[in-house]
Protein backbone atom coordinates (compact mmCIF):
# COMPACT_ATOMS: atom_id res chain seq x y z
CA UNK A 1 0.00 0.00 0.00
CA UNK A 2 2.92 2.40 0.61
CA UNK A 3 3.58 2.66 -3.14
CA UNK A 4 -0.13 3.39 -3.76
CA UNK A 5 -0.46 6.15 -1.15
CA UNK A 6 3.05 7.52 -0.52
CA UNK A 7 3.87 10.32 1.92
CA UNK A 8 3.39 13.87 0.73
CA UNK A 9 6.75 15.53 -0.04
CA UNK A 10 6.43 18.09 2.75
CA UNK A 11 7.58 18.28 6.34
CA UNK A 12 4.76 19.19 8.74
CA UNK A 13 5.48 22.13 10.99
CA UNK A 14 5.52 21.44 14.72
CA UNK A 15 3.72 24.74 15.25
CA UNK A 16 1.07 24.49 12.52
CA UNK A 17 -2.55 24.78 13.58
CA UNK A 18 -4.73 21.79 12.65
CA UNK A 19 -6.61 22.40 9.42
CA UNK A 20 -10.29 21.87 8.70
CA UNK A 21 -11.46 18.26 8.67
CA UNK A 22 -14.89 18.69 7.06
CA UNK A 23 -15.19 17.99 3.35
CA UNK A 24 -18.16 19.05 1.24
CA UNK A 25 -18.87 16.11 -1.05
CA UNK A 26 -20.64 17.40 -4.12
CA UNK A 27 -22.22 16.10 -7.31
CA UNK A 28 -23.79 17.71 -10.36
CA UNK A 29 -26.13 16.53 -13.06
CA UNK A 30 -25.88 18.34 -16.37
CA UNK A 31 -27.48 18.69 -19.78
CA UNK A 32 -24.94 16.15 -21.04
CA UNK A 33 -22.86 18.18 -23.48
CA UNK A 34 -19.22 19.12 -23.86
CA UNK A 35 -17.98 21.54 -21.21
CA UNK A 36 -18.24 24.61 -23.46
CA UNK A 37 -21.87 23.83 -24.29
CA UNK A 38 -23.04 22.21 -21.05
CA UNK A 39 -25.36 23.45 -18.33
CA UNK A 40 -25.73 22.32 -14.72
CA UNK A 41 -29.29 21.25 -13.98
CA UNK A 42 -28.89 19.84 -10.45
CA UNK A 43 -26.45 20.20 -7.55
CA UNK A 44 -26.36 18.06 -4.42
CA UNK A 45 -23.91 17.98 -1.53
CA UNK A 46 -23.34 16.51 1.91
CA UNK A 47 -20.62 17.25 4.46
CA UNK A 48 -18.41 14.59 6.03
CA UNK A 49 -16.09 15.25 8.97
CA UNK A 50 -13.06 13.01 8.46
CA UNK A 51 -12.05 13.43 12.11
CA UNK A 52 -15.31 12.06 13.52
CA UNK A 53 -16.91 10.32 10.52
CA UNK A 54 -20.11 12.36 10.92
CA UNK A 55 -22.16 12.90 7.75
CA UNK A 56 -24.77 15.64 7.55
CA UNK A 57 -25.97 18.99 6.19
CA UNK A 58 -27.55 17.76 2.94
CA UNK A 59 -28.11 20.43 0.30
CA UNK A 60 -29.79 20.04 -3.08
CA UNK A 61 -31.26 22.21 -5.80
CA UNK A 62 -32.36 22.04 -9.39
CA UNK A 63 -31.00 24.69 -11.79
CA UNK A 64 -32.48 26.41 -14.81
CA UNK A 65 -30.36 25.27 -17.79
CA UNK A 66 -30.73 28.69 -19.42
CA UNK A 67 -32.12 27.43 -22.68
CA UNK A 68 -29.63 24.56 -23.12
CA UNK A 69 -31.42 21.46 -24.36
CA UNK A 70 -30.92 18.30 -22.34
CA UNK A 71 -29.24 15.49 -24.24
CA UNK A 72 -31.63 12.49 -24.42
CA UNK A 73 -28.90 10.11 -23.24
CA UNK A 74 -28.24 12.28 -20.19
CA UNK A 75 -31.96 12.55 -19.45
CA UNK A 76 -32.29 8.77 -19.58
CA UNK A 77 -29.60 8.51 -16.88
CA UNK A 78 -30.70 11.19 -14.40
CA UNK A 79 -34.43 11.23 -15.34
CA UNK A 80 -34.77 14.98 -14.76
CA UNK A 81 -37.61 16.31 -16.91
CA UNK A 82 -38.18 19.81 -18.29
CA UNK A 83 -41.24 20.08 -16.06
CA UNK A 84 -39.10 19.45 -12.96
CA UNK A 85 -36.85 22.37 -13.98
CA UNK A 86 -39.67 24.90 -14.35
CA UNK A 87 -39.15 27.70 -11.83
CA UNK A 88 -35.68 26.48 -10.83
CA UNK A 89 -33.16 29.22 -10.03
CA UNK A 90 -30.41 30.09 -12.51
CA UNK A 91 -27.05 28.46 -11.89
CA UNK A 92 -25.38 31.62 -10.52
CA UNK A 93 -28.02 31.81 -7.79
CA UNK A 94 -28.37 28.08 -7.18
CA UNK A 95 -24.65 27.49 -6.59
CA UNK A 96 -24.21 30.11 -3.84
CA UNK A 97 -25.20 27.93 -0.83
CA UNK A 98 -22.61 25.34 -1.90
CA UNK A 99 -19.74 27.82 -2.12
CA UNK A 100 -19.05 28.24 1.61
CA UNK A 101 -16.68 25.25 1.87
CA UNK A 102 -12.95 25.39 1.28
CA UNK A 103 -12.54 21.66 0.79
CA UNK A 104 -14.57 19.70 -1.76
CA UNK A 105 -14.69 16.11 -3.00
CA UNK A 106 -16.42 14.48 -5.95
CA UNK A 107 -16.33 11.08 -7.59
CA UNK A 108 -14.94 12.46 -10.84
CA UNK A 109 -13.71 15.74 -9.47
CA UNK A 110 -12.45 17.15 -12.77
CA UNK A 111 -16.00 16.96 -14.18
CA UNK A 112 -17.78 18.57 -11.22
CA UNK A 113 -15.04 21.13 -10.58
CA UNK A 114 -15.01 22.36 -14.17
CA UNK A 115 -18.75 22.94 -14.14
CA UNK A 116 -19.16 24.38 -10.65
CA UNK A 117 -16.02 26.56 -10.73
CA UNK A 118 -15.88 26.67 -6.92
CA UNK A 119 -12.55 27.77 -5.49
CA UNK A 120 -10.92 25.60 -2.86
CA UNK A 121 -9.10 22.31 -2.49
CA UNK A 122 -10.58 19.34 -4.34
CA UNK A 123 -10.33 15.59 -3.78
CA UNK A 124 -11.21 12.97 -6.39
CA UNK A 125 -12.73 9.87 -4.81
CA UNK A 126 -12.37 7.91 -8.06
CA UNK A 127 -8.58 8.36 -8.03
CA UNK A 128 -8.42 7.73 -4.29
CA UNK A 129 -10.54 4.58 -4.57
CA UNK A 130 -8.08 3.21 -7.13
CA UNK A 131 -5.38 3.57 -4.44
CA UNK A 132 -7.45 2.29 -1.53
CA UNK A 133 -9.27 -0.57 -3.30
CA UNK A 134 -7.18 -1.62 -6.33
CA UNK A 135 -8.62 -5.14 -6.20
CA UNK A 136 -12.22 -4.03 -6.82
CA UNK A 137 -13.37 -5.02 -10.31
CA UNK A 138 -14.60 -1.52 -11.28
CA UNK A 139 -14.31 1.95 -9.75
CA UNK A 140 -17.49 3.69 -10.85
CA UNK A 141 -19.53 4.91 -7.89
CA UNK A 142 -22.25 2.26 -7.94
CA UNK A 143 -19.67 -0.48 -8.58
CA UNK A 144 -17.82 0.68 -5.46
CA UNK A 145 -21.06 0.69 -3.47
CA UNK A 146 -21.59 -2.93 -4.51
CA UNK A 147 -18.09 -4.37 -4.49
CA UNK A 148 -16.19 -2.64 -1.64
CA UNK A 149 -18.97 -2.89 -0.34
CA UNK A 150 -20.17 0.38 1.20
CA UNK A 151 -22.55 0.33 4.16
CA UNK A 152 -25.30 2.83 3.36
CA UNK A 153 -27.58 1.93 6.29
CA UNK A 154 -26.75 5.10 8.22
CA UNK A 155 -27.62 7.39 5.31
CA UNK A 156 -30.70 5.58 3.97
CA UNK A 157 -33.09 8.31 5.22
CA UNK A 158 -31.22 10.87 3.08
CA UNK A 159 -31.67 8.69 -0.02
CA UNK A 160 -35.43 8.33 0.26
CA UNK A 161 -37.24 9.35 -2.93
CA UNK A 162 -33.99 9.53 -4.91
CA UNK A 163 -32.08 7.13 -7.15
CA UNK A 164 -28.54 6.74 -8.51
CA UNK A 165 -27.53 9.60 -10.80
CA UNK A 166 -29.55 12.18 -8.92
CA UNK A 167 -27.12 14.69 -7.46
CA UNK A 168 -27.86 14.30 -3.75
CA UNK A 169 -28.05 10.50 -3.98
CA UNK A 170 -24.63 10.31 -5.60
CA UNK A 171 -23.16 12.91 -3.22
CA UNK A 172 -24.30 10.92 -0.18
CA UNK A 173 -22.90 7.66 -1.56
CA UNK A 174 -19.64 9.45 -2.39
CA UNK A 175 -19.43 10.79 1.17
CA UNK A 176 -19.67 7.24 2.53
CA UNK A 177 -17.04 6.23 -0.02
CA UNK A 178 -14.69 9.04 1.08
CA UNK A 179 -15.15 8.10 4.73
CA UNK A 180 -14.35 4.47 3.89
CA UNK A 181 -11.29 5.50 1.85
CA UNK A 182 -10.07 7.61 4.78
CA UNK A 183 -10.55 4.71 7.20
CA UNK A 184 -8.49 2.50 4.87
CA UNK A 185 -5.65 4.94 4.16
CA UNK A 186 -5.53 7.04 7.35
CA UNK A 187 -3.47 4.46 9.31
CA UNK A 188 -0.58 5.31 6.95
CA UNK A 189 -0.84 9.02 7.83
CA UNK A 190 0.22 11.16 10.78
CA UNK A 191 -3.21 12.78 11.10
CA UNK A 192 -6.13 14.09 9.05
CA UNK A 193 -4.04 16.97 7.70
CA UNK A 194 -1.45 14.51 6.42
CA UNK A 195 -4.16 12.39 4.82
CA UNK A 196 -5.64 15.44 3.10
CA UNK A 197 -2.23 16.53 1.79
CA UNK A 198 -1.62 13.10 0.30
CA UNK A 199 -5.18 12.80 -0.99
CA UNK A 200 -5.04 16.19 -2.68
CA UNK A 201 -1.77 15.33 -4.41
CA UNK A 202 -3.18 12.01 -5.67
CA UNK A 203 -6.31 13.84 -6.85
CA UNK A 204 -4.23 16.27 -8.92
CA UNK A 205 -2.25 13.48 -10.62
CA UNK A 206 -3.51 11.23 -13.43
CA UNK A 207 -5.36 8.15 -12.21
CA UNK A 208 -3.23 5.18 -11.16
CA UNK A 209 -5.20 2.47 -12.93
CA UNK A 210 -5.70 -0.94 -11.38
CA UNK A 211 -6.22 -2.54 -14.81
CA UNK A 212 -5.77 -1.40 -18.37
CA UNK A 213 -8.98 -0.50 -20.16
CA UNK A 214 -7.87 -1.45 -23.68
CA UNK A 215 -5.51 -3.55 -25.75
CA UNK A 216 -3.97 -6.98 -25.44
CA UNK A 217 -3.96 -6.87 -21.62
CA UNK A 218 -7.34 -5.28 -21.10
CA UNK A 219 -8.73 -6.14 -17.67
CA UNK A 220 -5.46 -7.70 -16.48
CA UNK A 221 -4.06 -6.55 -13.13
CA UNK A 222 -1.12 -4.20 -13.78
CA UNK A 223 1.22 -6.39 -11.73
CA UNK A 224 0.75 -9.09 -14.39
CA UNK A 225 1.32 -6.89 -17.46
CA UNK A 226 4.81 -7.51 -18.97
CA UNK A 227 7.47 -4.79 -18.87
CA UNK A 228 7.68 -4.75 -22.65
CA UNK A 229 4.02 -3.80 -22.98
CA UNK A 230 4.31 -1.04 -20.37
CA UNK A 231 7.37 0.31 -22.18
CA UNK A 232 5.39 0.29 -25.42
CA UNK A 233 2.69 2.38 -23.75
CA UNK A 234 5.27 5.03 -22.89
CA UNK A 235 6.48 5.21 -26.50
CA UNK A 236 3.07 5.23 -28.16
CA UNK A 237 2.12 8.76 -29.32
CA UNK A 238 -1.23 10.08 -28.14
CA UNK A 239 -1.57 7.52 -25.34
CA UNK A 240 -4.01 8.61 -22.62
CA UNK A 241 -2.41 10.26 -19.58
CA UNK A 242 -3.76 7.72 -17.05
CA UNK A 243 -2.22 4.79 -18.93
CA UNK A 244 1.16 6.54 -19.31
CA UNK A 245 1.20 7.55 -15.64
CA UNK A 246 0.29 4.00 -14.58
CA UNK A 247 2.90 2.36 -16.85
CA UNK A 248 5.62 4.69 -15.60
CA UNK A 249 4.66 4.02 -11.96
CA UNK A 250 4.83 0.23 -12.33
CA UNK A 251 8.08 0.24 -14.29
CA UNK A 252 9.69 2.47 -11.69
CA UNK A 253 8.37 0.27 -8.88
CA UNK A 254 9.71 -2.89 -10.53
CA UNK A 255 13.08 -1.23 -11.05
CA UNK A 256 13.32 -0.25 -7.38
CA UNK A 257 12.29 -3.71 -6.20
CA UNK A 258 14.74 -5.35 -8.59
CA UNK A 259 17.55 -3.14 -7.32
CA UNK A 260 16.83 -4.27 -3.77
CA UNK A 261 17.09 -7.95 -4.53
CA UNK A 262 20.06 -9.68 -2.91
CA UNK A 263 22.73 -10.89 -5.37
CA UNK A 264 22.84 -14.61 -6.06
CA UNK A 265 25.22 -16.55 -3.87
CA UNK A 266 28.37 -17.54 -5.69
CA UNK A 267 28.77 -21.25 -6.26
Amino acid sequence: MSDLFPPAPTTPSLFAEPGPTTVRVIDVETAGHRLEEDAVIEIGSIDVDLATGAIGNPLQTLCDPGGVAINPHARKVHQISDAMLEGAPPFAEAVRPFASAGLYAAQRASFDRSRLRLTGRWLCTYKLALRAFPQVRAHGLQSLVKYVPLDLSEVRPMLQGLHPHRALYDAVCTAVLLRTIAATLMPRCHDVDDFLERAERVSNEPALLARLRFGRHKGVALAEVPDAYLEWLLREPGMEADAVFTARHHLRLRSVRGARQMPATAV
